[in-house]
């Protein structure tokens, strides 16, 4: 099972107020945990920011991993945009969009979508009604498509879906691995992150 991951650290965090990818839970940044659980099955993970290179790697120090990182095309342009600045860079036929604002991202999901992609563009799940664009598994194909479309000025990442041949993964399966579907919750605001700091504790991290 070889699959490349990009992990997307390049947001503004307006409503954060500060970068999400370096607040912390315990002693580690949330770059530093999601990149972690990633090596557990991707074996090159291409981080996609847009401040110094040096910021977002010392982070991401004796990960078993081929780590590198890229700067966005163009800064802050959207998720789509970090996607396809890191293409010519991945190795492997099909790669994991993750996110730095989900640090309890379930691992075990990577070889279940694994199981699932078979000869689909993309496999996208759904948890509460929505269409989860991010933490999930596509092939290189897809993101050549979603170059095409950027080039079109398209920077939704619905339209860029809509474009792909899918496999829907409803929330009853995803909840089999991930209990509660915590991989899709965003920290968004500063309440976000007291929250998940308070269910962290409680989780003995």
């Amino acid at each position: 099972m070889k699959i490349s991951a990009i992990l997307l650290a390049g947001g503004q965090s307006k409503r954060m107020g500060k970068d999400k990818a370096f607040l912390r839970l315990g002693k580690k940044a949330f770059i530093r945990i999601i990149a972690e659980k990633l090596s557990t099955y991707c074996n090159q993970i291409v981080v996609s920011g847009n401040k110094e290179g040096e910021l977002y790697l010392s982070h991401l120090k004796e990960i078993d991993a081929e780590i590198s990182f890229i700067k966005d095309k163009n800064p802050y342009a959207g998720p789509l945009n970090g996607i396809i600045s890191c293409r010519e860079y991945i190795k492997h036929e099909l790669v994991f969009i993750a996110t730095c604002d989900t640090p309890f991202l379930n691992q075990e999901l990577i070889p279940f979508f694994y199981r699932k992609i078979n000869s689909y563009d993309a496999v996208i799940p759904v948890v509460s009604g929505k269409l989860q664009f991010l933490n999930t598994l596509y092939t290189q194909k897809s993101i050549e498509i979603g170059e095409s479309i950027y080039e079109k000025n398209v920077r939704s990442l619905y339209k860029w879906v809509e474009n792909l041949n899918i496999k829907k993964i409803e929330e009853r399966e995803i909840k089999k691995i991930d209990k509660d579907a915590l991989t899709y919750w965003s920290i968004n605001t500063p309440e976000d992150y007291e929250r998940i700091k308070y269910l962290w504790r409680k989780k003995g991290g």
